[in-house]
């Protein structure tokens, strides 16, 4: 999954697609616009305020079951000390043990204002490669 940047200004629905066999390291910026009178600017969402994250991969929205989950307190998840690139890491072997297919997702942040704060959510495709 190569860098992807992320347009927080309407609403934070963004699908993920990423590969069964290979380790997973996607950088992901996260972006809004700030309307000025001198025009529109892109600015890097500000992670610095939040201590955690989650993100939890279901087979449908309203499923009990957790495919696969993501945290900063596994390291699976990596918020940065400032900018708006966060990172999902997972291993090869940790994604094999998942069905290629899609599936849904939604992740949380956590800080001292916010139990659990949504952020984004969407599908998340596990696609398998033709080359291994």
């Amino acid at each position: 999954m190569p860098n992807q940047n992320l347009d927080l200004r309407q609403d934070s629905q963004y699908n993920l697609v990423i590969n069964k066999q290979k380790t997973l390291i996607a950088n992901i910026t996260a972006q809004y616009i700030s309307g000025t009178t001198t025009g529109n600017t892109y600015v890097d969402f500000d992670f610095s305020s939040y201590s955690a994250a989650t993100l939890q991969v279901r087979n449908k929205p309203d499923a009990p079951f957790v495919v696969l989950s993501f945290s900063t307190t596994d390291g699976s998840i990596v918020l940065p000390a400032s900018g708006g690139t966060f990172q999902l890491k997972k291993s090869a072997t940790e994604l094999s043990t998942v069905r290629a297919g899609e599936y849904y997702y939604d992740m949380y942040l956590t800080s001292a204002l916010y139990a659990k704060r949504a952020f984004l959510s969407g599908s998340f495709t596990i696609v398998t490669n033709i080359s291994q």
